[in-house]
């Protein structure tokens, strides 16, 4: 019964946490809100462009692969985690036509100034798979 409590406790603790930091919408082809300011870097080629955009508090960064493989875009520390963005494909359709899918996205809204370092965790050892985004007021 104790062990319940404690891991109860824990969670809501976790749940009730507040922090003025950036934040996510994530995973695969998801929009920035609408009327939103957004800043879109391209994964192409083993390359973030840009790879280091200074934008201004509470604009969206959205990250899109345009390459011919999985990225991410993961924060150095544990601001964000893009998961695995898949890259572009063309399949066949059932009629004999193909269908191409978009590369993954993620979006995440900065709204504390900052430098956020970030880099791809398949590629991160590549110099053009890092990067930081800067935020001013």
């Amino acid at each position: 019964m104790r062990i319940r409590v404690g891991i109860a406790s824990a969670i809501i603790a976790a749940a009730c946490g507040g922090s003025s930091g950036p934040t996510s919408s994530g995973s695969t082809n998801n929009p920035p809100p609408s009327g939103a300011t957004v800043e879109t870097v391209s994964m192409t080629d083993f390359a973030f462009t840009p790879a280091s955009p200074t934008i201004k508090a509470g604009t969206v960064v959205k990250w899109v692969n345009n390459g011919k493989t999985a990225h991410t875009a993961t924060s150095d520390g544990s601001a964000f985690d893009s998961g695995t963005l898949a890259a572009p494909g063309t399949t066949m359709d059932p009629y004999g036509g193909t269908t191409t899918t978009p590369g993954g996205s993620f979006s995440m809204t900065f709204a504390t100034p900052g430098t956020y370092a970030y880099h791809c965790t398949f590629h991160g050892t590549l110099n053009n798979m890092k990067g930081t985004i800067t935020v001013s007021q």
